[in-house]
């Protein structure tokens, strides 16, 4: 059975209409998944922390340096920095989920990453072979309007070039920019890399900073789609649960508010929604790890997340829930709906008695929502055997599967 035996069902009430039916199938799953605690609820899955950009070093910032004026929201690396922010990691985060900030001041969101039209350095692709020994100075092309950079090229005494170019002048407004060389027999060929930037999610309002030392890392993870409780999150690596019932953002604005403590994270802390433009995880809610996380570590968490509606018409419904389920729950709130419909000046009790169709509705739904819990009930203690429990330190009451609160939780 599929979305659409449920919604065309609907459509015999007199007086609706598609968009209603579907709207009102939607509601009845929501309230049904809002009403009871389900095995397709629980999700498992987890968090890979990336190491800080640029891994350990000495200096305890990120490769390169960055330059920013007040106000704005274009922050751009130099060379080394662009070469960073560039690079082709095999274990992503994407750039544009991470932080980026400057030490003791405060943490931005990067939203894009792009370049300002200037070059930042060339790479030699292939060395080419048989060429004209010698050092030749050579332009930077575009078909657009960029123009005005030049590198040195050097010719090995053996006819091939293996010594990455010198950048002589950086030019500007370049888009595609690339380079043409030949000097006899094979040519080299090579590639063009443009000064990067990065867009921050909101003006920067710290000091002017000019060629000055930065951090990129990721401190904000989404929780799941249609998350709405966690049941447990677990650093594996070290054998320990994480605390995400004791800080809110107001503990850590009194604990650490320049966030100078970096560590492996014992704290998931609620931090909003994810409002970055573009975001992959644009709506869900963001949770901040602290202290926070440098290294890379993995961290399993198993939550309650609510079923994604329905939408195309072949779109079914999770075991053990069944149409009927769901239509009975939805002809309930449609009588009721048709009840307040009735004008004023519509003698009471002509037509259908509406108010007699929803109690009738009400009871069927709940004499077939008693059979699939029962069919349910395995699969959710299953599940929790699987989930590794850990009840709280500090006195919060722990769930259960019955959704109630484990008074063997308090005082440990």
């Amino acid at each position: 059975m599929a979305f659409q035996n449920i919604y065309q069902e609907l459509l015999g009430i007199p007086g609706t209409n598609l968009k209603l039916c579907k709207t009102k199938a939607n509601e009845a799953f929501t309230n049904i998944q809002d009403e009871n605690i389900w095995n397709f609820q629980f999700i498992t899955g987890g968090w890979l922390t990336p190491n800080m950009l640029g891994g350990p070093n000495t200096s305890f910032l990120s490769p390169g340096t960055i330059t920013v004026v007040p106000f704005t929201q274009t922050i751009t690396g130099d060379a080394v920095a662009t070469a960073a922010w560039t690079a082709t990691d095999p274990y992503p985060p994407l750039l544009t989920q991470q932080q980026i900030r400057v030490p003791y001041y405060s943490l931005y969101n990067i939203i894009a990453l792009g370049n300002n039209g200037t070059v930042a350095y060339v790479k030699v692709l292939t060395s080419g072979s048989g060429q004209t020994p010698g050092t030749y100075t050579v332009p930077v092309l575009d078909p657009s309007i960029g123009a005005g950079g030049t590198v040195s090229i050097t010719v090995n005494a053996n006819g091939t070039v293996t010594i990455p170019p010198v950048l002589l002048t950086a030019g500007n407004n370049y888009t595609t920019p690339y380079i043409t060389f030949s000097h006899g027999g094979t040519p080299s060929t090579f590639s063009v890399t443009l000064i990067a930037t990065l867009t921050i999610d909101r003006p920067w309002t710290e000091p002017i900073q000019q060629n000055s030392g930065y951090l990129v890392y990721q401190c904000y993870y989404p929780a799941p789609l249609g998350f709405k409780k966690w049941i447990q999150i677990t650093d594996y690596t070290n054998n320990e649960p994480m605390d995400w019932w004791s800080y809110t953002q107001a503990s850590l604005a009194q604990i650490d508010p320049q966030r100078t403590e970096f560590d492996q994270p014992d704290h998931v802390v609620p931090f909003g929604p994810d409002t970055r433009p573009g975001s992959a995880t644009y709506g869900q809610f963001l949770w901040e790890l602290y202290p926070h996380p440098i290294s890379s570590l993995p961290y399993t968490f198993n939550c309650q997340c609510d079923w994604p509606s329905l939408k195309n018409p072949g779109d079914t419904l999770p075991y053990p829930l069944t149409d009927e389920l769901v239509k009975w729950r939805a002809y309930e709130s449609l009588y009721i709906w048709k009840e307040s419909q009735k004008g004023d000046d519509m003698e009471r009790g002509s037509g259908a008695n509406w108010q007699f169709l929803a109690k009738v509705a009400r009871e069927e739904y709940e004499n077939r929502l008693k059979k699939l819990r029962i069919m349910d009930r395995q699969l959710s203690d299953l599940y929790f055997t699987k989930a590794r429990m850990n009840a709280p330190y500090n006195g919060d009451a722990y769930m259960n599967t019955n959704n109630t609160a484990n008074v063997g939780s308090f005082g440990r």
